[in-house]
């Protein structure tokens, strides 16, 4: 299947944020996004531009993680811990364990595959001479449960009166983050800092081997792999979100009908979900992936669990509209926003607050949804609507997961009138049996999206006949 691209815009600023002033309150709903609504194309799922091309590293559709994954055995529930297995086994006498798979943006190398990327140089200098040229070089070289790999994002604290700049290589800063697109970072300072949100020391001379343990899972609906950093106690929570998520899967599958691939999930701090931007994916292809941020920030959300539980539903979701797409072959990207919202929702795995009424940018859905510019907003303000008259149930959900007919409409364009019939149709024969007693007209009004007059004026509109 071809490699897609879905997202959730909510955990953005996991890596962009240094400290917990900038989570905001966690009672809040994240409102830090820059995704604008386009009406002529769908750009929530295609693979972002940003990333540098690492042509030895990810290649679409046959990349090194999909193939790692596929390849470990589906016999066994039982927690893999690739670090403690190295430690237990006599590996004179066994075969070394399979390693870990990887999310997509990643690539393990080894010995002359490493070498043969240029290294990321950073400089660390006086803001009064910020284009200095320090004598002392300490290395960082990621990886995970031992094995390097291509990519790495962490964030650089550094002494008071100084800034920090890319010399050389694939690399960016985004404040206090470092992105660095290579598997060996060099850090060319004469003072010392600190690297990653586990402040771990970093001074001339040093080579710090920045390494994330691996936990894998398996079932028949999911294969799920967790990874941390030793110095992140995270106690049960990779248990925990691959438990919940085999159940998560059966209810969105059993609330809509549909069946997709076997899901194959990747939950990940900032310094390996960072690399891809806010890391929360779906690839149409069962991968998806999910960010579960760093200490400060987990901790003002109430835990790992409600930062990246809700993400991985949403995800989710978006693999069982991969599924039936073809009953929109519009710009349906507004619509697969909001349905993986409502869907997590309606299966009770993503809060209300996540849902509605406030969306990402602040705006008020009771206010209306016309006006919206956000493309997860455009999505969910409409299923909210149908929330707040009663209707958002998992029979609607069904009724919209299989429309029973084509519908093409453009789903981010709330001031078409084609897009509200469109919607009064949708929303009409999946909230009844009797299409036409449906009260739709009310929560089309209290959108503030144009429509015909009834269920039939609607469908005389699109030129479709009734069921």
């Amino acid at each position: 299947m071809t490699l897609r691209r879905t997202c959730i815009a909510s955990s953005l600023a996991l890596f962009a944020a240094a400290s917990l002033s900038a989570c905001g309150d966690a009672n809040d709903r994240d409102t830090s996004t820059d995704i604008e609504v386009t009406t002529d194309t769908d750009t929530s799922d295609s693979v972002p531009d940003a990333q540098p091309d690492t042509s030895t590293d990810i290649e679409e559709g046959s990349d090194t993680g999909d193939t790692a994954l596929d390849a470990q055995p589906d016999t066994s529930t039982d927690i893999e811990e690739a670090a403690d297995s190295a430690d237990s086994a006599d590996t004179s006498d066994t075969i070394p364990a399979p390693l870990a798979a990887l999310p997509p943006w990643l690539a393990y190398c080894d010995g002359a595959a490493c070498d043969a990327y240029d290294p990321v140089v950073l400089a660390v200098c006086p803001e009064v001479t910020p284009s200095c040229l320090p004598t002392g070089t300490a290395t960082v070289l990621p990886s995970i449960d031992g094995h390097r790999i291509t990519a790495i994002a962490f964030l650089a604290a550094l002494p008071e009166g100084h800034t920090l700049r890319v010399v050389s290589g694939q690399a960016s800063l985004g404040g206090p983050i470092v992105t660095a697109y290579a598997p060996r970072v060099e850090v060319r300072s004469d003072v010392a800092i600190q690297v990653t949100y586990y402040d771990l020391p970093l001074a001339a001379g040093d080579t710090l081997a920045l390494d994330f343990q691996s936990t894998s899972q398996t079932s028949d609906v999911l294969d799920s792999v967790f990874y941390r950093h030793a110095a992140w106690d995270t106690g049960t929570a990779a248990t925990e979100l691959h438990t919940r998520g085999q159940a998560t899967i059966r209810a969105e599958r059993a609330a809509t009908g549909i069946t997709s691939e076997k899901v194959h999930a990747f939950f990940m701090p900032t310094e390996l979900a960072a690399v891809q931007g806010e890391g929360n994916f779906s690839y149409g292809d069962g991968r998806i992936t999910s960010n579960y941020g760093n200490p400060p920030y987990a901790t003002a959300l109430g835990g790992i669990l409600p930062v990246a539980f809700p993400r991985f539903a949403h995800e989710c979701a978006h693999e069982l509209f991969d599924e039936v797409r073809a009953s929109y072959p519009g710009n349906y990207s507004c619509l697969n926003e909001g349905v993986a919202d409502a869907l997590a929702f309606v299966v009770g795995s993503l809060p209300e607050v996540d849902f509605g009424p406030i969306g990402l940018r602040g705006d008020d859905f009771d206010d209306g949804c016309a006006d919206l510019n956000e493309i997860h907003d455009v999505g969910n303000c409409p299923l909210w609507h149908a929330y707040r008259a009663g209707l958002l149930t998992e029979g609607f959900m069904r009724g919209v997961f299989q429309p029973g007919r084509v519908l093409d409409f453009d789903s981010c364009d709330l001031h078409s009138d084609r897009t509200g019939n469109t919607l009064f149709v949708l929303f009409a024969e999946a909230a009844s049996d009797t299409p036409e007693l449906a009260p739709i007209g009310p929560v089309l009004d209290a959108m503030g999206v144009p429509h015909a007059a009834s269920y039939a004026a609607a469908l005389a509109a699109l030129g479709l006949s009734a069921r």
